[in-house]
């Protein structure tokens, strides 16, 4: 036992070891896989974004370039043919799109029309190297530069009259409605200009910097252009993949100049709070039912191995006395003596009525020989025992037939203890009947270890309440409440005994909720309550695998104890009798108990608000049948309540 006790020490130090090691690195993993994504995600919706801008700048310009007006103002040469302020004036109404800027450029590379200024005959073409590109091979252009004045978008389109090239018309917007984009799908943008750019500004658009580095969206925030700068925004500029920024996930989208040279970095950043984590929650979920199986296992291994060194010691035992009987078997006296000391034997006549008992069955039972002979069994019969075994063993008996079950007895002190009984009919020479013969093995301790498998049961029930930060009580009294309205309900006493014994593991799904969840005090989200919902479809996953009756019984109770009576229960919403009566009892026990008792996210109802609750939710959460139980009996309950209350002492 000593070895063993040290090896499961060692054994276990391993495996806390390899989980520690295991879960940490996949857990680092996911992480990085989630933000990795994440961040290409917000690339992605940043480049569509742009696309469409872009887009929509071109449509805007090309149905400029079909305005004859400007065909007939550059052929003129009469500039006041041309005013776009109410135009534009219109599209800011009724568009994102703000501060457009129209330009028209004559064939030779000269401002002809400026939307924001009346400068103009300067000669464009200059300074601007895809003015002298339109002007040497016209044909339609769309880009991001970056001018005197701001980083934009343009769209340049030639115009041609009786199909000669006339010039030019450019639409300019600024990034602006693209931040409003972004903001509306929670991030942050940051778009900031190269500082090479710094000087060329004239008079910069939105007048924000952060360092030397121009700002071009008027939007942008504040309070995190401070931080950026605190931080130094060289951190940001070139960020390969995702930096992770206080409560923060950051990426950054560039664009270079026709050199291949920084123009603009698109700083996008987003609340890491926001961020779809199912991945990582899903694979804790899963970690969590592995870790709950295999504890599960290691359990009932070691009750295993406890109990076949048991055996083994019995067996042991057994060996060393029949060694000694073999040895002394020359002495026929002396050896019934010794099968009469460890052999619980008796013999009956026909009526029943015990004609010898060993001083083995006196032993077990406390009784001397003279008190059982002349006697029948029922000076044994424990109250346990119901009438219907004892009419089967006769009904055999009297067939001819031998017998074999288990028997629990009454000893003379009133305590118990547990046979495996062979009783058979005893014929003389001629065959007739001369009464009964019954050996017995005594089962005590594996009957006992069955009550501690039960214990056992009960136990883990708890468990899964104590993640929850309930009492130990909390599982006691929803035993006693099932079984009581199981009775009343006319359930019959061994499967009323069997719900009693299986109702602790209504929540044992539990053990796999993670704690953020199971403990939060206060309302949880609609994402959160679904995980916690999942504890019915996990504690089913756990029992339905055993075809033990009691284990059965209680996947039935874990999977349909939050289903109620009008449907809308989970996890599957069926209705009425569709709940089996061991979930709608359950139900009924664990809503009363629960209403009563504090919680981390509740305060302990009243029971003048419990039982309004009752009877509002009767033909509604519960069975119309078992609320109406519940009030005719509710003296039995509230006693229940009493003696198994909470003790905080």
């Amino acid at each position: 036992m000593k070895k063993a006790v040290i090896a499961s020490v060692v054994l276990l130090g391993l495996f806390l070891m390899l989980h520690q090691f295991y879960y940490t690195t996949q857990v680092e993993q996911l992480n990085k896989k989630i933000y990795h994504q994440a961040s290409k995600e917000l690339q992605s919706l940043f480049q569509e974004e742009v696309s469409k801008k872009q887009g929509r700048t071109a449509s805007i310009t090309y149905i400029l370039s079909q305005d004859k007006i400007v065909i007939e103002a550059l052929k003129t040469k009469n500039r006041k043919l041309l005013d776009y302020k109410e135009l534009i004036q219109g599209i800011e109404k009724f568009s994102d799109y703000k501060n457009l800027w129209i330009q028209v450029i004559d064939k030779d590379g000269y401002s002809f029309y400026r939307s924001w200024t009346d400068k103009v005959g300067d000669h464009a073409a200059t300074a601007r190297v895809d003015i002298q590109e339109m002007i040497n091979n016209p044909k339609p252009m769309k880009q991001v530069s970056t001018g005197r004045f701001d980083m934009t978008f343009k769209t340049m389109l030639p115009l041609y009259h009786n199909g000669v090239f006339i010039g030019m018309i450019e639409l300019i917007s600024h990034f602006n409605s693209i931040a409003v984009e972004l903001k509306k799908k929670e991030i942050e943008p940051i778009f900031a200009v190269d500082k090479s750019y710094t000087k060329r500004f004239i008079k910069p658009f939105t007048g924000l910097f952060i360092e030397d580095n121009y700002i071009a969206n008027l939007n942008a925030s504040k309070p995190l252009m401070k931080k950026i700068e605190k931080y130094g925004i060289e951190h940001f500029l070139n960020i390969d993949d995702y930096l992770l920024f206080e409560d923060y996930l950051v990426t950054t989208d560039r664009i270079n100049n026709i050199k291949n040279n920084p123009m603009g970095y698109f700083i996008l950043f987003k609340k890491r709070d926001s961020i779809d984590m199912t991945l990582l929650q899903e694979f804790q979920v899963a970690y969590l039912e592995k870790i709950s199986a295999l504890m599960l296992i290691a359990i009932l291994g070691l009750l295993l191995y406890l109990n076949r060194n048991y055996v083994k010691s019995l067996n042991k035992e057994v060996l060393e006395k029949t060694k000694k009987i073999k040895k002394q078997k020359e002495n026929l006296s002396r050896l019934l003596n010794i099968y009469d000391k460890h052999v619980i034997f008796s013999k009956t006549d026909p009526n029943g009525i015990i004609t010898h008992a060993s001083e083995a069955f006196c032993k077990v039972s406390g009784y001397k020989k003279q008190e059982l002979i002349g006697h029948s069994h029922n000076i044994i019969r424990h109250p346990d025992m119901t009438q219907d075994v004892f009419k089967y063993m006769w009904k055999e008996l009297k067939s001819g037939n031998s017998v074999k079950l288990e028997v629990k007895n009454r000893t003379k002190d009133g305590g118990h203890y547990w046979v495996d009984a062979e009783i058979e009919p005893e014929y003389d020479k001629d065959g007739n009947l001369v009464g009964y013969v019954a050996v017995r093995d005594d089962i005590t301790a594996n009957k006992d270890i069955e009550e501690i498998q039960k214990e056992i049961i009960f136990t883990m029930g708890s468990i899964g309440e104590s993640r929850s930060l309930e009492t130990g009580n909390h599982v006691k009294r929803v035993a006693e409440y099932s079984e009581a309205l199981a009775l009343l309900y006319g359930l019959a006493k061994e499967e009323a005994s069997i719900l009693k014994q299986a109702s602790p593991m209504h929540d044992i799904g539990k053990v796999a909720i993670p704690d953020s969840i199971l403990k939060k005090p206060g309302k949880l989200t609609d994402q959160e309550r679904v995980i916690m919902n999942t504890h019915v479809i996990k504690g089913y996953d756990m029992l339905k695998v055993s075809n033990r009756t009691l284990l059965k019984t209680a996947a039935i109770i874990a999977l349909e104890h939050h289903e109620k009576w009008d449907g809308t229960g989970y996890p599957t919403g069926i209705q009425g009798e569709n709940i089996h009566i061991y979930g709608r009892i359950t139900a009924v026990a664990d809503v009363f108990d629960a209403l009563g008792s504090d919680r981390c996210y509740k305060k302990a109802w009243s029971d003048e608000e419990i039982f309004a609750f009752f009877k509002e939710q009767r033909g509604k959460h519960f069975d119309p049948k078992l609320v109406d139980i519940f009030f005719e009996n509710l003296d039995i309950f509230l006693d229940i309540r009493e003696k198994y209350k909470d003790s905080f002492e």
